[in-house]
């Protein structure tokens, strides 16, 4: 099996085991990998009165490492997608907020973190 499909099949398998977690924590999800021309969310979710964009973030070097991992380029991308997706679904002057799943893939920890990044 090819290194790429094997990164799709663990980010499949991270997304899909973080959202278990989120559930579990409270989060009602609404989306998961929306898409538009400026990128892709990999999970929309209710939660504590927000709505909340949710990147979802693993690495086999830890939970640091998978947070670390994200570039300026793709929060902007991030940033755009949700503007896009407001827009999209006439949400309006809805709370929202980013928040982060960063899953270590050794041991499959996940860690939620709230308001990770800014507008």
């Amino acid at each position: 099996m090819s290194t790429k499909r094997n990164r799709r099949k663990q980010g499949a398998w991270g997304e899909s085991h973080a959202e278990q977690v989120l559930r579990r924590a409270g989060y009602q999800i609404v989306a998961r990998n929306w898409r538009c021309p400026e990128g892709e969310i990999d999970l929309i979710a209710q939660h504590d009165g927000d709505l909340v964009f949710i990147e979802v973030r693993g690495c086999a070097a830890g939970i640091e490492a998978a947070a670390e991992s994200i570039s300026a380029r793709k929060l902007m991308r991030l940033r755009s997608a949700a503007n896009a997706y407001l827009h999209d679904a006439n949400c309006g002057d809805v709370p929202c907020r980013f928040d982060l799943a960063a899953i270590d893939y050794r041991s499959g920890a996940v860690e939620i973190v709230r308001d990770a990044f800014s507008w």
